[in-house]
């Protein structure tokens, strides 16, 4: 990314149903949860929730939380360091280091879907 320089990155994880972007580094050393916005941050807002709405299973209107927190109520897409702090991240690299705007989608509430369900979770994500 140093030598290439990209504008635009998203990192694929799996486990919950949002967008995150940086920072998702807390600048309070010992709190876990910190808002965290950058220079940035409207824009980072905009490409989050860009892919929040159009991510067919954030959209949905029957949508369940994966877990605890409930993401629907934010637009599906939260500030890194807000939801759970993470030092070094690709955000904060990307974003620091190499001038690229990266987000990281949460696919699925799964982790590690089976195979069965990849075609769904490819129409999900496919627009």
């Amino acid at each position: 990314m140093q030598r290439y320089p990209f504008v635009l990155s998203a990192n694929l994880h799996g486990g919950e149903l949002v967008v995150t972007y940086p920072f998702d580094m807390s600048r309070t050393y010992w709190k876990a949860q910190e808002l965290t916005p950058t220079p940035d941050d409207g824009v980072f807002r905009w490409l989050a929730t860009v892919y929040a709405t159009a991510n067919l299973a954030m959209a949905s209107g029957e949508r369940r939380r994966c877990h605890y927190d409930d993401f629907a109520r934010l637009g599906n897409i939260i500030n890194g360091a807000n939801w759970h702090t993470v030092a070094g991240s690709m955000n904060d690299f990307s974003y620091l280091h190499t001038n690229c705007f990266e987000i990281t989608v949460e696919l699925s509430c799964d982790k590690f879907p089976h195979a069965s369900e990849l075609p769904d979770e490819w129409e999900n994500n496919r627009e």
